[in-house]
């Protein structure tokens, strides 16, 4: 039944963007809502040298994104995060804008995605995962999906159930890769989850380090990006928990450390820090409801951050909360009538 409802929802959504698209209601409808910041967001840019182990959800084709951002830009505005919301603030009116936010700190982002936003004119927010980018260490979601491709996904279930005592029983039937992670997100003790999945890695052959390496930002490329004067630079924790399931004083840390250590590796030579990593905006890790809870936002809003963005869809106007702002999610099967229209304010909420 939630698949069936699911299914009729995004039909009904497609249908409508569609039509007002195709129809023009969207650029009437554009003219006549007030101003507003659509935030787009996604994690690479595709390239096989880069990202080719990655699942393909994670990855929007270059000349896809360059399309999309082309044609959103010819009538709005491309932004980062802080600068629409700054722009929102003011009231002054003028065009709505679009934010293109990229999560974690792959490598493409610095080799593939700032050339293209030069292209186009736009610019972009991209949070980064501290304890991959600046401590190295080995995101569990990429040891899963590395010892996944190893032994497949019911003897990696298998392997796990025997480390892993608080999700045991769970992944003793595992056979899908969605559900092993479900499992393994929601289920399994942080601390078992992060041991059993580096040993076993290990154990098969894998360096987490060369891992990461291949993966994420170096210091000097995080540095670099930092320094693009179409990238601001934000926030994603530490080790990219569910905050929700942590206690008030974890989150806290995960979020306040998190800052302290990308402000510590995109400091300058002078003492001063980076252009664009000043550090306004905060991803929450996975994003939805659940995920997080108020003492998320009050952790982000206690750390220095000034604005929060979740993974609910939706468009935010100038009343939108600033530690609740949605997101829509861009990949290769993104159509260009789904965001025209949402950026429009042609795509009411409770369509969302």
């Amino acid at each position: 039944m939630a698949n069936l409802k699911h299914r009729t929802k995004t039909a009904l959504v497609g249908a409508w963007t569609g039509a007002t698209w195709a129809t023009g209601l969207a650029r009437l409808t554009d003219a006549m809502c007030p101003p507003r910041l659509t935030i787009l967001y996604g994690h690479c840019v595709a390239d096989p040298g880069l990202n080719g182990s990655l699942h393909e959800d994670m990855k929007i084709e270059a000349e896809h994104l360059r399309s999309l951002l082309g044609a959103l830009g010819r009538r709005h505005d491309l932004v980062t995060v802080a600068e629409g919301m700054d722009r929102l603030a003011g009231g002054g009116g003028g065009r709505s804008m679009v934010a293109l936010t990229m999560d974690d700190g792959y490598r493409d982002n610095l080799v593939r995605l700032v050339p293209l936003l030069e292209e186009v004119g736009g610019r972009a927010t991209v949070f980064l995962e501290a304890g991959a980018v600046v401590e190295r260490r080995l995101p569990w979601l990429h040891a899963l999906g590395w010892l996944d491709a190893e032994l497949g996904t019911t003897a990696a279930a298998r392997a796990l159930a025997d480390r892993v005592p608080s999700a045991a029983a769970a992944l003793g039937e595992v056979s899908d890769s969605n559900r092993l992670k479900r499992v393994l997100k929601y289920d399994a003790d942080r601390a078992e989850r992060a041991s059993a999945l580096e040993a076993l890695v290990v154990e098969h052959g894998g360096e987490p380090r060369a891992i990461v390496d291949s993966l994420y930002l170096s210091h000097a490329e995080a540095r670099e990006l930092a320094r693009a004067d179409c990238i601001e630079v934000g926030g994603h924790t530490v080790d990219h928990p569910v905050l929700s399931r942590l206690a008030a004083p974890e989150q806290h840390e995960q979020i306040a450390r998190g800052r302290a250590l990308l402000a510590e590796l995109l400091e300058d030579g002078s003492g001063g820090v980076a252009a664009g990593s000043c550090g306004r905006t905060f991803a929450y890790p996975y994003g939805r409801n659940w995920d997080r809870d108020a003492d998320s936002e009050a952790a982000a809003r206690d750390a220095g951050y000034e604005f929060a963005v979740t993974t609910h869809e939706g468009t935010n106007f100038a009343a939108a909360p600033r530690f609740a702002l949605r997101r829509i999610p861009i990949h290769g099967g993104t159509r260009l009538a789904r965001l025209g229209a949402a950026a429009a304010g042609a795509l009411p909420q409770r369509m969302l």
